[in-house]
């Protein structure tokens, strides 16, 4: 009687095992489920966690796979366009529902270390004011007004800068510097003058060539 007893609570404690596995292979499954969007505004800004550091720019049409649940309005996915790597992008900025698999695993927050070289201006939210100069590889689009970049990625070692801002800053004009990029070489910049966080118009965050800033920075 022993005997069977325990065979009994054996074949149900067995049971009781296999019926957990397909409620999680449907959990990885979800999991691994990702949603493929295209941002539908002029440009986005990236960021390394919701409302957090900007460390990017996604522009009209780029492809964005989102994973996930929105957090705080944001969505964690891959950004394609010329960085190709997964960031925060505004909710509100893309659009589609395309299917596609996961390719960036669980979201997470980009510590500042891997894309600063430790020089951080200004509070928790915005940067510390600077005047611009005309230094080594600070370049002007007009003769006037420093060209700048919507991407430098900046956790690279060199830091890769592409797609071009015709910004509306001017030599000796004042901007707030947030961040100097990993290797040194660039400045995430907030221009005063420039539109908003997202959607059209003129973009307020970009990246800047070191020598447009002094060499100490406040």
């Amino acid at each position: 009687m022993v005997r069977r007893t325990h065979a009994l609570l054996l074949g149900l404690a067995t049971a009781a095992a296999v019926a957990v596995v397909p409620g999680t292979a449907v959990q990885q499954t979800t999991a691994q489920a990702a949603v493929r969007k295209q941002i539908d505004t002029d440009y986005t800004l990236l960021r390394r966690s919701p409302a957090s550091y900007v460390i990017g720019t996604a522009y009209r049409g780029w492809t964005v796979d989102v994973h996930g649940e929105a957090d705080g309005g944001y969505r964690w996915g891959r950004v394609f366009g010329t960085i190709n790597t997964c960031l925060w992008t505004y909710a509100g900025a893309v659009s589609g529902d395309g299917a596609t698999t996961d390719s960036c695993g669980a979201a997470t927050t980009l510590p500042t270390s891997a894309f600063t070289n430790g020089q951080i201006g200004g509070g928790t939210s915005d940067g510390a004011s600077v005047a611009t100069v005309a230094g080594a590889g600070c370049a002007t689009w007009d003769g006037t007004h420093i060209t700048a970049y919507g991407n430098v990625s900046p956790w690279d070692v060199p830091a890769k800068p592409s797609t071009a801002v015709n910004s509306q800053v001017a030599m000796g004009q004042t901007v707030l510097w947030r961040y100097v990029s990993r290797d040194g070489n660039y400045v995430m910049v907030r221009d005063p003058r420039g539109g908003s966080t997202d959607g059209v118009g003129l973009q307020s965050w970009f990246f800047v060539p070191r020598g447009c800033l002094p060499t100490t920075l406040p």
